[in-house]
């Protein structure tokens, strides 16, 4: 039997994306698993009905640190209840991998799939691995069409769990191509990507179709059925 888990990737998104996809994912009565880059009063606030697990950035210019100790202690230090974890960029290595381990955690979905149903795995390190069916910015980079289509169809049919990644800014400017989103953040400095409040999202949002109306249509064809740790226990 197939079953569909929600995800995001908080990607230091704004408070007022982040606490916009939560409500509408929450008013569904769906429950998503939320790895988290920075403090958000939305997610702490919600802690008794999502789980949150870390997101991690791995990389010299990270505001999470410049090396991997400091990296893992920032998020370590992130309030969460899920021993599971995915990388920004999924970078990682041997070294990083470990230093997570050591530090606790059980659970990584660090394996993005383009439509492909991979069953979790235990790797080398003993984590359990829950590969990714779907990426929002994976999808749009890949051109797909941002409807329902048949190969997405047959894909959805298959047996397996099929773990979906969505970014809060994704959905909450219904991001109608790749570049549309890239363009958005290349021309602002990070501060004010991660201010930004309800106005400049309505300014900015896209009024034609957009990876958001496709969510909510997959959503509502393969409604989820479980949740990331539930699928671990």
């Amino acid at each position: 039997m197939h079953s569909l888990i929600v995800t995001l990737d908080t990607d230091w998104a704004c408070e007022p994306a982040i606490e916009e996809t939560l409500d509408f994912l929450l008013n569904r009565q769906i429950r998503p698993t939320v790895f988290i880059t920075h403090r958000s009063p939305s997610v702490e606030a919600l802690m008794d009905k999502i789980e949150v697990g870390l997101h991690p950035y791995f990389d010299p210019t990270s505001s999470h640190g410049s090396t991997i100790a400091e990296v893992v202690s920032y998020v370590m230090d992130l309030p969460h209840n899920l021993p599971g974890f995915r990388c920004h960029r999924f970078g990682i290595c041997n070294s990083s991998k470990q230093a997570l381990v050591e530090a606790g955690m059980q659970i990584s979905s660090n394996v993005c799939t383009d439509l492909e149903t991979v069953a979790p795995f235990r790797d080398r390190f003993g984590l359990l691995e829950v590969p990714i069916f779907l990426e929002d910015g994976g999808y749009l980079w890949r051109k797909h069409p941002l409807e329902i289509h048949p190969n997405l169809s047959q894909a959805l049919m298959k047996e397996g769990p099929k773990v979906i990644l969505i970014h809060p800014m994704h959905f909450a400017l219904n991001t109608p191509d790749f570049t549309y989103m890239s363009q958005i953040k290349q021309s602002m400095s990070r501060k004010s990507w991660s201010e930004m409040t309800r106005q400049d999202l309505d300014r900015l949002r896209w009024k034609g179709r957009g990876i958001r109306d496709f969510l909510i249509d997959l959503l509502q064809v393969a409604p989820p059925s479980s949740s990331l740790g539930t699928l671990a226990r």
